[in-house]
């Protein structure tokens, strides 16, 4: 197999831009394996999984490598053209697009279990502050929170790596058992944008 390929092609491009695909595909990256082996690795459903793999084998995504004779039907071991895949930059391909609407809609669907509305002030700083106004004994109450900073190349580059940070430690310490939760940070310039940030005040108080 390639140690890299380029993917130009629309239809394998679009595979990589769901993350539940690209995660099934390169399982089989680095080195031959049964469709069941994976099944139970990713605990999905192994009628699911042939699906996918079908669909990999069209696009060319991914080989039989060997084929294993036993009574019925022969076992396949399968195995990824490549163990990095190379997806140029295009409008055509939104890699975190799935995922972002299925944070937005996670999020609206605990708020409206867990949340009564919002209440909006003016902090001390003269900001427009909000706040979810929580329904008694919620269960849970969903995160959305955003914020307007303006930060020299220095201090982004140190959020962006402290945020980073914060989120590998909880991956690398998951709890075995534990409720899945959908997790975004994310920060973009807004080179348009000159009105008021969430910048604290430098002044004396």
């Amino acid at each position: 197999m390639s140690s890299s390929i380029t993917i130009d092609d629309s239809r394998a491009a679009s595979v990589f831009a769901q993350s539940h695909l690209r995660r099934t595909l390169l399982q089989f990256a680095r080195q031959p394996r049964s469709i069941a082996e994976v099944a139970a690795e990713l605990r999905i459903d192994i009628k699911q999984l042939h699906h996918r793999v079908k669909r990999f084998l069209t696009l060319g995504l991914l080989v039989v490598i060997e084929e294993r004779k036993r009574s019925g039907r022969p076992i396949r071991l399968y195995q990824a053209a490549a163990q990095r895949f190379f997806i140029p930059a295009n409008e055509s391909v939104q890699f975190s697009q799935g995922l972002a609407k299925e944070l937005r809609e996670s999020i609206a669907r605990d708020a409206a279990i867990s949340v009564q509305g919002m209440e909006f002030s003016l902090d001390d700083d003269g900001r427009v502050f909000g706040q979810m106004i929580v329904r008694q004994n919620a269960a849970f109450v969903p995160m959305d929170s955003w914020r307007i900073l303006k930060l020299s190349p220095a201090s982004a580059a140190k959020l962006k790596q402290a945020m980073v940070q914060v989120l590998d430690c909880f991956q690398d310490e998951a709890d075995t058992g534990g409720q899945v939760y959908l997790v975004h940070a994310g920060m973009a310039r807004r080179p348009e944008h000159s009105g008021a940030v969430d910048n604290r005040s430098s002044k004396v108080r």
